[in-house]
C-alpha cells in the first residue's frame, strides 16, 4: 500500500503528548503507522511507570480507526486499535461517539473540496480537544493505487482553508507537509514543534530533582507530582500521580486555586501522602497563591531547596 512522509512524526507525537487524549480516532488507517505510534506514546510509554499497561487488557486510551479499503486491514491492526470501522469515512464518522482527538493524516486530499470541508466540520464537532490534519502542501497528482480508488488525490488544501476555524494553528513541516491543529475552546494550544532536548544545565537539574525526590519519598508511597510531565516518566515510580490528572493521565495546570486545592484534597483522600513541586514549576506556588497558602497552613513542608518543595500530606499541622 502507499506510504506517507515520515517528516511530521516527531511533531505529531509531541502534539498528542501535549493534548493527553483519552480517546483518538485515526481516519484512514492504511498500514496502521499512526495507530502504532499513538499506542506507543500513550499506554506503552506509561507502562514504564505502570508495567501492567503494556498488556492490551490494561490499555486506558481508546484508539479507533476508519478505513475505506478493507484489504489493508491485518491482525496487527486488530490488535493495536480498539475498533476499526470499514467504509466511507463521512458516513461512519456521523454515527460515532465523540473523541478527544480526531486525526486526519493524509486524508483530506482524497476528498473533493466540498465533501472535504463538510467532513472537516463534522470532525471538529465530533472532537473534544482537537482535530489534527496532515496534507500535502503541493499538488502530487496521485492516481488510484493498489487497486484502491480511495487513494486518488482530488483536492489541494492551503493554510487559509484551516484558518476559517476558530482555534486553528497551522504550520509547514519540512517544506512539503501542511499541518493544522484545530483546538477546541478551553483547550491549551499545543506547541507545533518537535520536542527539544533540554539544555545540559536543565538536564542536570532534572536529574538532581529526581534524586531529591527519591531521597525524600519512600518507594511505594503514592505522591502528587507537579512537574508538567518533565520527569515523572523518568522516575520509574508508578505511584507518582500527575497533577492535574484524569484517569491517571496528565490533564494540564488547574484553572484556578479552587480547582487546584480541590484536586489536591481529592488525591490526598484517595491515598496520596506527599505533594512534590520541582524547581521549574515553582511558579505554581506564586501563581496559585491560595494553593500555596493551603499547603503551608495544613501540611508539614519536609523539604524546600533550589530543586524541590515537598509537602507531607499525612503530616497535618
Amino acid at each position: 500500500m502507499p506510504s506517507s512522509r515520515p517528516n511530521p512524526i516527531p511533531t505529531v507525537i509531541h502534539v498528542i503528548r501535549q493534548l493527553q487524549p483519552r480517546s483518538i480516532l485515526d481516519v484512514g488507517v492504511g498500514f496502521g503507522k499512526w495507530g502504532h505510534l499513538f499506542r506507543e506514546y500513550t499506554d506503552i510509554l506509561e507502562s514504564e511507570n505502570e508495567p501492567p499497561r503494556y498488556r492490551r487488557e490494561n490499555w486506558r486510551v481508546r484508539i479507533d480507526g476508519i478505513e475505506g479499503y478493507e484489504g489493508y486491514i491485518t491482525p496487527m491492526h486488530r490488535y493495536l486499535y480498539n475498533e476499526i470501522h470499514i467504509g466511507e469515512a463521512g458516513r461512519i464518522l456521523g454515527r460515532l461517539q465523540a473523541y478527544d482527538v480526531i486525526f486526519l493524516g493524509d486524508v483530506l486530499e482524497h476528498f473533493d473540496r466540498l465533501a472535504g470541508m463538510a467532513f472537516l466540520r463534522l470532525a471538529v464537532l465530533k472532537s473534544n480537544r482537537a482535530v489534527i490534519v496532515l496534507t500535502p502542501k503541493y499538488e502530487t497528482g496521485q492516481e488510484a493505487l493498489c487497486a484502491n480508488e480511495y487513494e486518488r488525490h482530488r483536492s489541494l488544501w492551503c493554510a487559509d482553508d484551516f484558518k476559517k476555524f476558530e482555534g486553528a494553528q497551522v504550520t509547514i513541516v519540512e517544506e512539503d507537509t501542511l499541518m493544522a491543529v484545530l483546538v477546541k475552546p478551553g483547550v491549551t494550544w499545543p506547541a507545533l514543534t518537535p520536542p527539544r532536548r533540554p539544555a545540559p544545565e536543565v538536564a542536570r537539574q532534572l536529574k538532581e530533582a529526581a534524586a531529591a525526590i527519591a531521597d525524600s519519598i519512600p518507594d511505594g508511597v503514592p505522591f502528587i507530582m507537579v512537574d508538567e510531565e518533565q520527569i515523572r516518566s523518568e522516575l520509574g515510580r508508578s505511584e507518582a500521580i500527575p497533577f492535574l490528572e484524569r484517569n491517571g493521565v496528565y490533564y494540564g495546570p488547574p484553572a484556578d486555586d479552587e480547582a487546584a486545592i480541590g484536586e489536591c484534597e481529592r488525591l490526598r483522600k484517595e491515598g496520596a501522602r506527599y505533594l512534590v513541586v520541582i524547581w521549574s514549576c515553582f511558579w505554581w506556588l506564586e501563581y496559585y497563591v491560595e494553593l500555596d497558602r493551603h499547603l503551608r497552613d495544613h501540611y508539614a513542608c519536609v523539604r524546600e531547596d533550589e530543586l524541590v518543595v515537598v509537602f507531607a500530606l499525612d503530616q497535618p499541622i
